[in-house]
């Protein structure tokens, strides 16, 4: 009995030095990956590290939907079988010209196994851009797309709907514009200890996140390119009962996604937005919805067969929203009155609100904050009617988000944040 106990504890010994070994070397790689030489941000995730830290997390699971289920063994089946090398950590970048897209390079150790993985999953998606070379390009939905030959698997994430290849081939042949991300010059901190870092070239943003069974810590600092006027003021809100609540006083210049967004929803270019947008934003989801009145027209015919025009009303319920903006004639007039649902427009105080509710305010007070930035949404909460695949395991899964900043100096925040599932 001795004898064999100490043969099993002998196994257990060489097995732990294996992995450690084999965690090391890995680790030891990964100032080797590659990205593109002008990269102005890098966001990195490491990928050992997340489930050595969480592999009790993952022993421990319990009954799973089965859209989990189906997620986790295509995850499983990536790494393990699409004849990928998946390094211990990932590295992702995007470039100047390319700033709603990020890009990521891996090596390709059995292309037959990657060809065989896409074509299974992605037949509608798949494609040969040169059989001669065996450039294969595959479509994942609307943001992800993949380039791929017998040595080099460039892929991108993209925030726009893409079907274009031609950055991703130009990615691909232009070997001379990568370099290993050990000698990428102003990127000193992608090479965190934390889960997942994202780092900016300019030092403008710095983020890291660590995450653990229950819950995500997120730290970071943001240096600004506009001052930040110190007696912060916000619209005063209900802030009791909310599914998501955001309000942002930072310049759109610092914050180029809700920028983009803005251009989207208003119709404004970044000129006229830049003229007529006074800093400040906010948003409301509340977790009660509100009713609209839909009214639709349609025909019968009576006894001649002549059309009679017969309306049809009833009453929808719809998500409750609330956005503010600083009152500006232009954007009065550029909002849409229709997104979805039926908006109300109303000028309350120095504030222009846009609403999902018929119940009008004619003043609104403000009130001091100490973040600049915040966001909060509760996904317990979160509506029906956007329960989209990915929504839809937020919901489940009663996930709650929250981040803020604070002022360090006129042009120096720090981000504290926290997720909670």
């Amino acid at each position: 009995m001795k004898r064999i106990a100490i043969i099993i504890c002998s196994l257990l010994f060489l097995i732990c030095v294996l992995g450690w070994t084999i965690y090391m070397v890995r680790k030891n790689k990964i100032e080797k990956q590659y990205v593109s030489k002008e990269s102005t941000s890098v966001l990195s995730i490491a990928v050992d590290d997340l489930l050595l830290d969480n592999i009790s997390s993952l022993l421990s699971k319990g009954d799973q939907s089965p859209d989990v289920k189906s997620k986790e063994t295509w995850i499983k089946s990536l790494i393990l079988d699409a004849g990928i090398s998946i390094p211990a950590r990932i590295f992702l970048f995007n470039t100047a010209d390319q700033k709603n897209k990020f890009y990521g390079i891996l090596a390709i150790k059995d292309y037959e196994d990657c060809f065989s993985f896409f074509a299974n999953h992605y037949p509608k998606g798949i494609k040969f851009i040169n059989k001669e070379k065996g450039i294969v390009s595959v479509m994942i939905g609307k943001h992800i797309q993949i380039l791929f030959d017998r040595n080099c698997f460039i892929y991108k994430i993209a925030l726009d709907n893409s079907s274009e290849t031609a950055d991703l081939e130009s990615l691909l042949h232009d070997t001379d514009t990568w370099t290993q991300i050990g000698d990428l010059k102003g990127f000193e901190h992608v090479l965190s200890k934390k889960h997942i870092n994202y780092v900016q070239r300019d030092k403008s943003l710095k983020i890291e996140a660590s995450i653990g069974k229950n819950k995500t810590e997120i730290d970071g600092e943001w240096l600004l390119s506009q001052n930040i006027d110190q007696e912060l003021q916000i619209r005063a809100m209900d802030t009791t009962n909310q599914t998501l609540a955001f309000w942002s006083l930072i310049h759109l210049k610092d914050i180029p996604i809700l920028a983009h967004l803005m251009n989207k929803y208003t119709g404004l270019n970044e000129a006229q937005l830049a003229q007529n947008y006074s800093n400040y934003f906010d948003l409301q989801i509340k977790a009660d919805p509100t009713t609209q009145r839909d009214t639709s027209i349609t025909y019968e015919y009576d006894e001649d067969f002549n059309a009679v025009e017969a309306k049809k009303i009833q009453d929808l319920r719809v998500p409750h929203i609330i956005q503010a903006w600083k009152y500006n004639k232009s954007l009065e007039e550029s909002l849409p009155n229709n997104m979805f649902y039926q908006f109300h427009k109303m000028k309350a105080g120095q504030y222009l609100l846009q609403t999902t509710s018929d119940n009008f305010i004619n003043q609104i007070e403000s009130k001091p904050t100490s973040y600049p930035f915040y966001c909060f949404i509760d996904f317990k909460t979160w509506p029906e009617e956007w329960t989209l695949s990915l929504f839809k395991n937020l919901k489940d899964n009663k996930v709650q988000a929250t981040i803020m900043t604070t002022l360090q100096d006129q042009k120096k925040l720090s981000i504290k944040g926290q997720i909670n599932y």
